[in-house]
């Protein structure tokens, strides 16, 4: 088939749903496909520009192909006869995220509410349009039930390169890779370290407001403990320091999916995340392959000694997250049978 997949893409914005979508159209390909990636335009504010995008997308025809497998809100407005969707972000700031901490994109005002009910109603007329609609995790499966009365099928996304990940020898850090941003919760993980009694330290990386994070680590005077790697990284250089790590600590707030406890697996590394961290919580197994603490930097703290106090135990969690990752049969081949069907 001919395959235009429709992603949305921030200008100079580059993140897991970016990779995802290229990775898709390089997949598709191999399977004997001919499909290009389609970008459409997004910015958030100020918040009537969302619904401008919005209507921008339902009015943007693609022709002259076979399927058009759609991604990210609002891609997934773009009309065709043959539609499939794979979401990966809805318009966050409208459902869990509306009147929380984490977001500043859609205020509670007379247009911010309008703005949300807007996405909220097409959502869930729009989403109907499609053939088949696949999430990437149940948190965003819940969602749409709940809110959109749609009842999609949950298709856990692979790694682009699952066989350039590889274990080490475990060293005396956790590895905390991520874009830095308070939804993220970076100052969770440094509050944390105040509390953590095993001789270990805290390696947080990613692009973003770290100067923030600095000054955290500084005035919980853990500055010694958490090495701070700002900016963008060479991938051979997070691919050594998951190898190395003695575990991976991942505390999102609410994550659609995160692909960070992923990668971490494939570096047969267990994961500490928190019961409110969202798609993290669906791969790991707490005690298992991980641990899923509650979200308080005390909690967090125990369980990073835990896992310091027994390397032979996190080694067997490592693997363990690795055999969970291939139970859930999360790869590429699944991918493309399921949306090329």
């Amino acid at each position: 088939m001919k395959i235009a997949v429709v992603n949305t893409q921030v200008p100079f914005v580059r993140g897991g749903a970016e990779q995802l979508a290229e990775w898709l159209v390089d997949r598709l390909c191999e399977h004997g496909h001919r499909a290009e990636l389609v970008r459409l335009p997004f910015w958030v504010a100020p918040p009537q520009t969302v619904l401008e995008h919005a209507l921008a997308a339902h009015f943007t025809r693609i022709t002259g192909v076979d399927r058009v497998i759609a991604l990210k809100f609002p891609s997934y407005y773009v009309p065709h006869d043959d539609k499939i969707l794979w979401v990966l972000h809805q318009h966050r700031p409208a459902y869990e995220l509306w009147r929380n901490e984490f977001q500043h994109e859609l205020p509670d005002t007379i247009e911010g509410r309008y703005v949300r009910r807007t996405i909220i109603d097409a959502d869930g007329r729009l989403l109907r349009d499609a053939r088949r609609v696949y999430v990437i995790s149940n948190v965003i499966a819940r969602r749409m039930s709940a809110f959109n009365g749609v009842e999609p099928t949950v298709l856990y996304p692979p790694l682009g390169d699952e066989a350039s990940y590889y274990c080490e020898d475990p060293s005396s850090y956790l590895f905390f890779p991520s874009r830095v941003a308070p939804i993220k919760r970076q100052d969770l993980a440094v509050r944390a370290m105040r509390y953590v009694s095993a001789d270990v330290r805290l390696v947080i990386a990613g692009s973003g407001d770290m100067e923030r994070v600095s000054k955290l680590a500084a005035d919980h005077d853990v500055r010694e403990r958490v090495e701070l790697l700002a900016g963008w990284m060479p991938e051979r250089r997070k691919l050594d320091l998951l190898a190395r790590c003695l575990g991976v600590l991942f505390p999102p707030f609410d994550e659609d999916y995160g692909y960070v406890t992923l990668e971490s697996f494939f570096a047969s590394k267990p994961v500490i995340t928190c019961t409110d961290s969202g798609g993290p919580v669906e791969l790991v197994e707490h005690g298992v392959s991980g641990w899923v603490t509650e979200p308080d930097p005390r909690s967090i703290a125990e369980a990073i000694d835990r896992l310091a106090a027994d390397r032979n135990r996190a080694r067997r969690m490592g693997a363990a997250g690795l055999e969970r990752v291939r139970a859930l049969n999360i790869n590429w081949d699944h991918i493309v049978a399921e949306l090329a069907a």
